[in-house]
């Protein structure tokens, strides 16, 4: 029964979402939002793998998070302003996490590759 209800209220929310004709001028595009989320994400793991106090983590990961949307030429709020139009559709939330996915995948594949000393261009996708 809790499964029937699980598919029912995805259903349910996955079509009675908001269309949305066109991405407004002026935001991110969704793959530059994408990697930018996935960096965020290894920076917070990097940052709770320090074990330092919650306020030090706190000002560790607002500093490096400031570097990042420099390193990515983004703005704070307009990344933001991105990011909430994008998964206010259960696709656009779907296609960041997939982005983010493959990226991952690959980047683990090419580490392997290089640990192993294989050439990159011969690992399988």
């Amino acid at each position: 029964m809790k499964k029937v209800f699980l598919i029912l209220l995805i259903c349910t929310c996955t079509f009675c979402s908001k269309k949305k004709a066109v991405n407004p001028k002026g935001l991110y595009p969704m793959e530059q939002v994408a990697v930018f989320l996935k960096d965020l994400y290894l920076l917070e793991t990097k940052v709770k793998e320090l074990k330092v106090s919650n306020d030090s983590a706190k000002v560790l990961f607002d500093y490096y998070e400031k570097q990042l949307l420099e390193k990515h030429d983004m703005n704070d709020s307009l990344y933001r302003k991105s990011f909430e139009y994008y998964i206010d559709d259960i696709r656009g939330l779907t296609r960041i996490y997939e982005i983010i996915a493959d990226s991952l995948s690959l980047e683990e594949r090419l580490a392997i590759s290089q640990q192993h000393d294989i050439p990159s261009d011969s690992v399988p996708e």
